[in-house]
């Protein structure tokens, strides 16, 4: 299981990260990861990976879901 959230703080009390440390982005940094089908790095990520757990959904705005979606399609082949 991962679990992520939006904030340090909220990932801190469920034992997880932050959903930008975890993309291995800064939040303001304007570089955006390059998100491709068949990149082995992200796949190795997500391998054993079944379950997301996301703390304060409800901070986590539709770009950022969206994006969400895009690697998970692309680590498992979606």
């Amino acid at each position: 299981m991962r679990k992520l959230a939006p904030t340090g703080i909220a990932a801190a009390e469920i034992s997880g990260m932050t959903i930008y440390s975890f993309f291995g982005e800064q939040r303001n940094s304007g570089k955006p990861r390059t998100i491709k089908p068949g990149d082995l790095k992200l796949e190795k990520e997500w391998t054993l990976v079944e379950y997301l757990l996301i703390d304060e959904m409800s901070m986590v705005g539709l770009t950022l879901l969206g994006k969400l979606n895009r690697i998970l399609c692309a680590a498992k082949h979606a």
